[in-house]
C-alpha cells in the first residue's frame, strides 16, 4: 500500500526532533551564595554543568569531585586544604570556571588579596554572567575594607539574583559599621524578609553592636 507523502514527511520530522541532543534535558539550577555566620563567606555546593564538550568526561567528573570537596573544606574554614582541592579541580578540567572564584575567595580569607581577586576575575572573564563570582568579588573587597566597591558588587549580585539574602545582609553590615543606621536597617529588613534566619545572625554579630538598643533593630530581630 502506498504511503501518503505528507504522513511520511511528518514521521521523518518527529524522528529527527526526538534524536536532537538536549531536547528532553532540563537546565540545571544554581543555588544562591550563602554568607557564613562568622566570616561572611560564600557558597553552598553548586550543581555543575560547565564541562566543555571537548573535555575528557573522566577528568571533568574528577574536577567536579575535587571542587565539591574543596567547598566542604572551605565551609569548615580550612582554606589551604580547600585551595589544594581547587587546584586539583583546575588541573583535571581548566574549563571548570566555578573553581577559580572559589579558590579566589579562599585566598582572600587567607589575606592573599591580589591573587584572590585575580582568580575571581578569571571566573568572570570565562563566565561574565556568573552571579556567585559577583558575590565573591563583593566579599573580597569587603575583607579589604574597600566598602564602596563591596557595595557596588553586592548590588550587582542583587541585580542578578534579587533574592540573594546575604548581599542585602552584607550591605547592611557595611552601613552599620559606618554608622549609617537608616540604610543598615533598610537592607537588614530586606534580608530578613527573604530569610528569617538572618535574625539569629544579626542578633549576635558585632556589626550591629551600636544599634542593638535601638527599638527599630529590636523589632527586626525579635
Amino acid at each position: 500500500m502506498e504511503r501518503n507523502p505528507v504522513i511520511t514527511m511528518l514521521l521523518l520530522v518527529m524522528v529527527i526532533l526526538i534524536g536532537l541532543p538536549g531536547c528532553t534535558q532540563k537546565p540545571s539550577s544554581e543555588t544562591k551564595s550563602l554568607e557564613k555566620v562568622s566570616t561572611g563567606q560564600t557558597a553552598e555546593p553548586i550543581p555543575l554543568n560547565q564541562a566543555s564538550p571537548l573535555a575528557d568526561p573522566v577528568k571533568a567528573a574528577d574536577s567536579v569531585r575535587y571542587y565539591e570537596q574543596g567547598l566542604k573544606l572551605y565551609q569548615q574554614y580550612k582554606y589551604q586544604e580547600a585551595i589544594t582541592n581547587y587546584d586539583k579541580a583546575i588541573t583535571a578540567n581548566p574549563d571548570n570556571y566555578k573553581v577559580y572564584t572559589s579558590k579566589g575567595i579562599a585566598l582572600c580569607f587567607q589575606g592573599n588579596y591580589k591573587a584572590g581577586m585575580e582568580m575571581i576575575q578569571k571566573t568572570m572573564e570565562m563566565k561574565p554572567d556568573y552571579v556567585p563570582a559577583f558575590y565573591d568579588m563583593a566579599m573580597g573587597y569587603k575583607l579589604q575594607r574597600n566598602y564602596d566597591k563591596a557595595i557596588f558588587w553586592f548590588d550587582k549580585t542583587i541585580q542578578g539574583d534579587p533574592q540573594n539574602t546575604w548581599s542585602y545582609y552584607g550591605i547592611a553590615t557595611i552601613y552599620a559599621d559606618q554608622g549609617n543606621t537608616g540604610e543598615s536597617l533598610k537592607y537588614l529588613q530586606k534580608a530578613i524578609e527573604i530569610d528569617a534566619g538572618v535574625k539569629a545572625v544579626a542578633s549576635r554579630q558585632s556589626h550591629f553592636d551600636k544599634m542593638r538598643n535601638m527599638p527599630e533593630f529590636k523589632t527586626l530581630v525579635q
